[in-house]
């Protein structure tokens, strides 16, 4: 076990499903009451003084004028954020019962993870174009880290519903 200096403690992985389930219900509550509320605590530009930047002149102003547009979602923002650590506190924490086989079980699931993510990326590339290409890139931000969590989990659930069969023979 010696590449597990980079993962958190076991508790950590509580607190990560704590944190999705918060962000679940975060994304339910936002997409019921999206059309129903206008807060301006929703728009970026007025919560931190910037209605005045318009984009007009300086090296950032194209920056400015398309990334803050006069929907921005703080809380979407937010909801990214809290998905983002869960994800790492679910994917990279330690198992109670942590030895070689699991360490490399994660070092495989993140491979296989990788290709996974890849082969959807490049189909991505391939068939979808303008608009939609821009929601394909900010899911892919998340994708990753959840394909590994994904893979890891099921790849453990496997191997130990097939080590407990093996154990009945």
């Amino acid at each position: 076990m010696k590449n597990t200096k980079f993962l958190l403690p076991s508790g950590y992985k509580k607190a990560g499903w704590w944190i999705f389930g918060v962000s679940v219900v975060l994304i339910i509550i936002h997409s019921i009451f999206q059309s129903q509320c206008d807060f301006s605590l929703n728009n970026i530009r007025e919560l931190f003084g910037m209605e005045h930047l318009e984009g007009k002149g300086d090296l950032f102003s194209g920056f400015l004028s398309s990334s803050f547009g006069p929907n921005d979602d703080l809380l979407l923002t937010f909801i990214g954020i809290l998905l983002i650590v869960a994800g790492i506190f679910i994917g990279f924490s330690r198992n109670k019962e942590d030895d070689e086989f699991i360490e490399q079980l994660r070092y495989e699931s993140l491979i296989l993870s990788l290709y996974i993510n890849s082969g959807i990326m490049l189909l991505c590339l391939i068939f979808v174009w303008g608009l939609p290409f821009l929601w394909v890139m900010m899911i892919n931000i998340f994708s990753i880290l959840y394909v590994f969590i994904l893979c890891f989990y099921l790849r453990l659930y496997l191997n130990k519903r097939s080590m407990r069969y093996e154990k009945q023979d």
